[in-house]
Order: structure tokens, then C-alpha cells, then sequence
């Protein structure tokens, strides 16, 4: 089935190879997004599925420049896969049948060019966290920003990283971005030194604890 606008396959036909793809990258992720509301999931899943694709790159790459023209390439296409598909990138079929923001990806995007040019990790965090606000249809809280630097870069200490992560403080989140905010309360446990895999009992238990109070 097409949605008859520029051959794009709707959300349904995508989003279940999205999720899936979610799952198998970060079950944290996963898991806090089923919390969200069922109509934002979809769109959630694709916007967690475009930034686990860039964080790939700079994981991988051995090479800076190499790096940075891949991640151009995904800031570019995302525009593009709106008007037409992009073969065997299930991921851009994704974003543009969840008619995500090209101007919001394209600065996440940019973000993790800035961590391969030196910059900070956590700013991809936090622009990350700002996406998915955006796309849960809720207004920017006070330290949402904070809790995706804290959360990006805890997460990069768990894979073995070099470097401190900044104390968080304690913080309470709105409802409406508990399902990312929750990474941050996660990630708190990352930030301890716990060794667990992602998905663990103890990890489903920090994000329904925060879903349920919005203290991370």
C-alpha cells in the first residue's frame, strides 16, 4: 500500500522494521518509548532509529573526513526521502512517512559532526532529547537539555569512553517527555559503573519508576 504522495510507504508498512531495528540497537530506548502515547510511537521509533544510524557512524569510522561526508549524506537525504524513496534505507522510508522535522534531524545531525570534529558528545544528547520533545508535542522543559547531555555521555562511559560524566541533579519531568527523559534516569545507572545489559530487569524498573514520579 503507497500513501499516493511521491510513492512513500505509510507508517504502518515501515515502522515495524523500525521498531525492530530500535529493539536490537538499545533496548533502553525501545522500552522508554512504549510508554509513549500510541500515536507518537511511530515516530519516536523513527526518530531513535535516525540517531542510532548516525551514532553508528561515529562509532565506526576510522576516519574523520570519511565520517563527517557519511553523516552529510544523512543530513542531506532526509529532505530528500520525502519526495522520494531511498532504496534499501529503511530508516529515511521512516522518517518521512513519520514526517519528522528535516530542519530538527538535519541539526542532530549536524551535532554528531560536531562530536567527530571534537566537540562534546553530549550536545548530540541533548539535541536528541529536544527532537524527541518536539515530536511527543510538548514544549521544552527546564533541564531537558541537561538530562540529554548527562544521558550521552554516561552512555559513552558504558562503552568504555575516557572521560567524566557531569553530576546530574536531581530532576522531575512533565508527563509528556517521560519517554526520553527516562534515558536519563537510566542512565544514571551507567553513570554508577553498573556493568548490565541494556534492557536489564533493573534498567525497566528505573524507566517505569520514572515514568510513573518524572524524577530522574
Amino acid at each position: 500500500m503507497r500513501d499516493g504522495i511521491g510513492g512513500i510507504p505509510g507508517v504502518a508498512e515501515t515502522i515495524s522494521e523500525t521498531e525492530a531495528f530500535v529493539r536490537a540497537e538499545d533496548r533502553d530506548r525501545y522500552v522508554a518509548t512504549l510508554f509513549a502515547p500510541p500515536a507518537a510511537r511511530p515516530r519516536l521509533f523513527a526518530l531513535h532509529a535516525f540517531d542510532l544510524s548516525l551514532a553508528d557512524v561515529v562509532r565506526t569510522t576510522t576516519e574523520p573526513q570519511i565520517g563527517m561526508i557519511r553523516l552529510a549524506w544523512w543530513r542531506d537525504s532526509v529532505e530528500g526521502a520525502r519526495e522520494k524513496s531511498v532504496a534499501g534505507q529503511p530508516v529515511l522510508a521512516a522518517v518521512a512517512a513519520a514526517a519528522l522535522d528535516p530542519v530538527q534531524l538535519a541539526a542532530l545531525a549536524e551535532a554528531h559532526m560536531d562530536v567527530l570534529d571534537g566537540a562534546e558528545i553530549g550536545e548530540s544528547g541533548a539535541q536528541l532529547f529536544r527532537c524527541a520533545a518536539t515530536v511527543l508535542g510538548a514544549e521544552e522543559p527546564m533541564g531537558l537539555a541537561d538530562a540529554g547531555r548527562f544521558w550521552a555521555m554516561a552512555s559513552a562511559r558504558r562503552r568504555g569512553a575516557e572521560g567524566t560524566v557531569p553530576e546530574l541533579g536531581r530532576m522531575r519531568f512533565p508527563p509528556a517527555v517521560r519517554p526520553v527523559t527516562a534515558l536519563a534516569a537510566v542512565a544514571r545507572r551507567d553513570a554508577a559503573g553498573k556493568h548490565e545489559p541494556r534492557g536489564a530487569a533493573g534498567r525497566q524498573f528505573a524507566i517505569l519508576r520514572h515514568v510513573l514520579t518524572g524524577k530522574a
